[in-house]
């Protein structure tokens, strides 16, 4: 399937706020709010944003309808997601590939790493592995933070490159990007909308996962066939997964890919650390692992 580049986030732009997986508190997203507010923009919020089933932003459903509808206006420039959580694969029952035909700018990580993937993979579209509303935008943005995510959505900023911390295994590949949160992606195998990794740059990272967790979730991607066609892997941020036993992270991917064929490089500062910088999925990028760096080659919008 063909990849749709949305169109460029304007001055004064239209953005709609969904919240697709957990509920969301108040205080968090007026926050978030008036920092795109302050950017310039305008926002528009889902009709079930403050809807609340427990921890669930509500019914999947109506989490899902929001997302459509905003798709399907002409007025809203681009969608924004409010927080992860957990939620975001119940709306897929609700959702449509003609989404494909309403091409935008549609942001998120963390849980939402889900919908990332399903737009991208099934729907043909670019989507962005970035900052959300109620959580690093109502936070505040570091400079770097806010250069990577409005100079790409834009298009003022047309390509980067970014120096890595550590190489794993060796070599250079371009390709496009998928991924994210590594726990969620795990959850897509044996679905129909199992994550479809071959010849991808497979980005992943996570939260509050023991290393004996994250061992286990690698093991579970290499056992499945999806670390096998992989043009390359890059490591984020895995924040708050360390454990006072003498194994670590950072062991265990360098122990699982130690034999892979293709460049593997980690430090990518992107997730849930204290930087996140903005990830276009579907825009091509070169992973070099001779030299631990990451570029984007191409603008992911119009």
């Amino acid at each position: 399937m063909a990849v749709h580049k949305p169109g460029r986030l304007k001055p004064g732009a239209l953005i709609g706020v969904i919240a697709p997986a957990s509920s969301v508190q108040s205080s968090a997203l007026q926050a978030g709010i008036a920092a795109l507010r302050a950017e310039g923009f305008e926002v528009e919020l889902g009709a079930s944003v403050y809807e609340q089933k427990g921890y669930l932003a509500g019914n999947a459903d109506k989490r899902a309808a929001d997302l459509d509808s905003f798709f399907r206006r002409d007025d809203i420039d681009a969608i924004f997601c409010a927080r992860g959580g957990f939620g975001s694969i119940q709306t897929l029952a609700y959702l449509t590939q003609a989404l494909k035909n309403y091409p935008k700018i549609f942001v998120g990580y963390s849980d939402v790493t889900i919908l990332l993937n399903w737009l991208y993979q099934f729907c043909g579209m670019i989507t962005f592995h970035a900052p959300m509303v109620a959580e690093d935008i109502a936070r505040g943005l570091t400079e770097e933070g806010k250069r990577f995510l409005w100079g790409v959505l834009s298009g003022k900023q047309n390509g980067w490159s970014l120096c890595l911390d550590e190489t794993v295994r060796p070599g250079k590949a371009e390709a496009q990007m998928m991924g994210g949160c590594l726990s969620m992606l795990v959850t897509t195998l044996g679905t129909p909308y199992e994550i479809d990794t071959r010849g991808k740059l497979l980005f992943m990272e996570d939260v509050g996962e023991r290393p004996y967790r994250v061992e286990r979730m690698l093991t579970h991607l290499k056992m499945a066939g999806k670390l096998d066609r992989v043009a390359g892997v890059v490591f984020g941020d895995f924040t708050r997964c360390e454990d006072e036993g003498s194994r670590d992270v950072k062991e265990i991917i360098s122990e699982l890919f130690h034999a892979a064929r293709y460049p593997v490089v980690m430090g990518m500062r992107a997730g849930h650390g204290q930087e996140n910088l903005a990830l276009p999925f579907g825009a091509t990028m070169r992973l070099d692992g001779d030299q631990a760096t990451l570029a984007l080659l191409e603008s992911p919008v119009t």
